[in-house]
Order: structure tokens, then sequence, then C-alpha cells
């Protein structure tokens, strides 16, 4: 290849920030996960009062066959069952009766028992049993949650800021580009795409709307030829800021790490080896690779901003 970068924009000198939306943790789930680590220790008493999450059997009368029923079991509040019915149920005593009227008619609910569910305090003893490294009390394990909320919330809120940090790079970076090798990346591509109909038995250049749906955002094979030029030149940029970035800090594409690639790809897609390579043969993984090496600088820069 001889198109590369002749000298690469500082993406730190990128302001993003306008884009960066702060995270906020939801107070609410953590809670929640918390409280999670009670379940295995939850016991089950008999009682004579409902409350939310407790085991209730009851009598059902109705004119509606549904709801005429002699020993009927639910989890008061879990909406399994039936919403409204539940609802009514949580307050009751064991052989209280109340009537609700529903679209279907009049119910009549009499409690014949219930398993109260007693959840226990929360105790160090029960994060450190989960095994996680760095967590042995309750305090190391709410921290531990809110790492990984943060972490998810950045997976979906570090798009907008990546984007805006790639299309800068892209503008402001210089280039020496050659068309043989836009051209170079462009055959991968539509080869990759004409394997992939080959597999499934349709010529990509008969297919019909039909055929890409589902597949692929296009409705004919012109417009598909259209989209892979669009989206080979940012690729073949990205592939050169990949190789730019790699003489600096040692990144590599390995023959380990394809075949890595065509053991998770025949797994995920439940094809074989053969079928694997014809897709993406080495030369072409190679080239996709340093591509998403330039992508993980940039999205990793851009989780730091927030």
């Amino acid at each position: 290849m001889k198109s590369r970068v002749l000298h690469a924009k500082d993406f730190r000198s990128i302001d993003i920030k306008p884009y960066v939306k702060p995270f906020v943790p939801d107070e609410e789930a953590l809670e929640g996960e918390l409280r999670r680590l009670a379940n295995p220790h939850v016991r089950w008493e008999a009682g004579t009062a409902v409350s939310s999450g407790d085991q209730v059997l009851c009598a059902l009368r109705s004119g509606c066959p549904r709801f005429n029923r002699e020993n009927v079991r639910f989890v008061a509040g879990s909406s399994m069952f039936h919403k409204e019915l539940e609802a009514l149920s949580i307050g009751m005593s064991t052989g209280e009766t109340r009537e609700i009227d529903l679209p279907e008619g009049r119910v009549s609910l009499t409690v014949r028992s219930v398993m109260n569910r007693v959840v226990p305090e929360l105790t160090d003893a029960m994060a450190e049993a989960l095994g996680l490294e760095g967590v042995s009390n309750l305090e190391e394990y709410r921290a531990y949650l809110l790492v990984q909320q943060k972490e998810k919330y950045l997976e979906q809120a570090v798009w907008e800021p990546f984007q805006h940090l790639r299309e800068r790079m892209l503008a402001e970076t210089e280039f020496v580009l050659f068309k043989e090798d836009w051209q170079a990346g462009m055959r991968q591509k539509l080869e990759r795409c004409r394997v992939l109909f080959r597999q499934e038995g349709i010529v990509m250049e008969e297919a019909t709307e039909r055929d890409f749906e589902g597949r692929i955002p296009v409705k004919s094979y012109h417009e598909l030829v259209a989209m892979l030029q669009r989206d080979e030149w940012d690729t073949l940029l990205m592939h050169l800021l990949g190789k730019y970035y790699a003489q600096s800090d040692g990144f590599t594409v390995t023959e380990a790490d394809y075949e890595q690639y065509i053991a998770d790809y025949t797994k995920m897609w439940h094809t074989t080896e053969d079928k694997a390579r014809e897709v993406d043969p080495y030369d072409s993984f190679v080239y996709n690779e340093y591509a998403s090496h330039a992508v993980h600088i940039l999205r990793e820069y851009a989780k730091t901003q927030f």
C-alpha cells in the first residue's frame, strides 16, 4: 500500500467536551443490585398478612370460569398472575375476602394462607462470598457496581463524542492517498459481500430488494456499491491511522489473532472454518484490524473525557 499518513492531527487537541454528557449514577439501580445479595438467603415463613413479595394461596369466585378456582397461588406484586388481583391481596389477612370489578366480571378473592418473604439484612460476608477481586465488604461491592454501571453507560454515551472526534481527525489529518488503495479496499468489501450471498445460494449482482432485506440496508446491487464506496473511503483513512499509531504503540496483528477470529466466527455463525476463511481472508482481516485499532484509540480517549 502506497497511501500513508503524512501528519496526524493530535486527537487530544480536539475539544469534544460539548458532546460529553456527564455520568449520573442511577442510585435506584445500585440499591436494587445490592438488595440482590440477599436473594440466596431469603427464607419463607407462615404468616397471616399479605405484603408485596409474599406467596399467597387464595380461592377465587366469579361468573367468569378463568376466575372461578379453588386454589390459586401467586407472588403478590409480581404481576406474573394478574396485576389487579395481586394488588387487591396486599394488606389482606388469612381468611379475609375482598371483591373487585374486572372487565371480565366481578371477582371475589379469599386468602387461604400466606408465606411471608423474609429478607435478611445485608452483610459484608454476603459481598465477600461473591468472590470478586477487590470486593470484601458492602462498600467495596457498591463501588464495584458503580464502576460497572459507568462502563455500561459509556458504551452508549461515548458514541456522539467519538463520532465528532473521528470526523475531525479524518478531516484534519494530512494523508498521502492513492486511488488504487481505495479500489483495493473496495474489491475486498465487494468480494466479502459476494461470498456471503453465494454461501446462501444468491448471485449478489442479481439480488433483489427482498434478498437484501435484513442483511444490508440497501435495495439493489447498485445501492450496495455506492454505500461501500462511501464507507471504504473512511475505512482506508482509519486503516492508515491505525498503522500510524501502531508504529509507536507496538500494536500488531498476528496469525494467532486471525485463527482466534476464525474460531469465534465459526462458533457465532454456526458455519465451517473453510467458509469463514472464504468470507474473511487473512489480508482482509489484517486490513480491518488496523482500522479497528484506530477506532479503539479514539474511543478510549473519548471515554476519558467523561
